[in-house]
């Protein structure tokens, strides 16, 4: 306020009027208020740091690339990770589509000596079943399946339906496992038997028929009822009364 008393006396002592003299210096404060430079907060300062690192930053990483690629073009794209040279292991049991073709051949081979159907395709749930069963039991044991269904009479058709088996019923689970266990294997012959040893009761008693027939048949008078000797066919009693 000092300066401002002293800048208005200034100017009255050089002849001015004190209220025009008063005027002046306000004008002059408030011009030189509006032009005065800003005061930033400190927050204001951080960010503008910020601001000013991040672009140079930036400068700097468009500086460092390569100098043969032509302005502005886009950045080189981060090369492919390399495969790994290992093949992949194969699921469990050694199971593989190689192992299904190889089951559907053994099947349609066998099928077609024994006179069952052949199978057409090979649908995708056909081949899910019959990797399940190679994951489950082994390729041998369904290829060991295969042959069994070739031997068994029961496959083929001979039972009181008529029923053949076919790829599907090897591929569901109840009854492959069947199969392995020797449900449908042909059952042996069973062998005649020799007729029971007669015993001498049944001897006599049939030796005693034997002569009555003979009689019978030769004679036809009544001698035979009452000169013949009479036999009692009795269990243990060959006396003749």
């Amino acid at each position: 306020m000092s300066e401002i008393r002293a800048l208005i006396e200034q100017l009255v002592a050089a002849g001015l009027d004190p209220v025009e003299a008063a005027e002046i210096v306000t004008r002059a404060a408030l011009h030189g208020a509006a032009n005065a430079p800003k005061h930033r907060s400190a927050g204001a300062i951080r960010q503008e740091r910020y601001r000013r690192n991040k672009a140079s930053q930036v400068t700097e990483s468009d500086g460092s690339d390569d100098p043969s690629s032509p302005e502005g073009s886009s950045p080189t794209p981060p090369s492919p990770k390399p495969q790994s040279s290992i093949p992949p292991s194969p699921p469990k049991g050694g199971s593989s589509p190689t192992a299904v073709d190889q089951v559907v051949t053994a099947f349609s081979e066998m099928a077609r000596q024994s006179g069952l159907s052949v199978p057409w395709a090979v649908t995708a749930s056909r081949r899910r079943s019959l990797l399940l069963r190679i994951e489950e039991h082994g390729l041998p044991a369904v290829l060991d399946a295969i042959e069994r269904i070739g031997r068994s009479r029961f496959c083929r058709g001979e039972n009181d339906r008529g029923w053949r088996a076919d790829l599907d019923f090897l591929c569901q689970p109840k009854s492959f496992v069947s199969i392995l266990e020797g449900k449908y294997d042909d059952r042996p012959l069973q062998q005649s038997q020799a007729p029971p040893r007669e015993s001498e009761h049944a001897r006599h008693q049939r030796e005693c028929r034997e002569a009555i027939q003979r009689k019978l048949n030769g004679n036809g008078h009544d001698e035979f009822a009452s000169t013949g000797p009479a036999f009692d066919l009795e269990p243990g009693d060959f006396r003749a009364h």
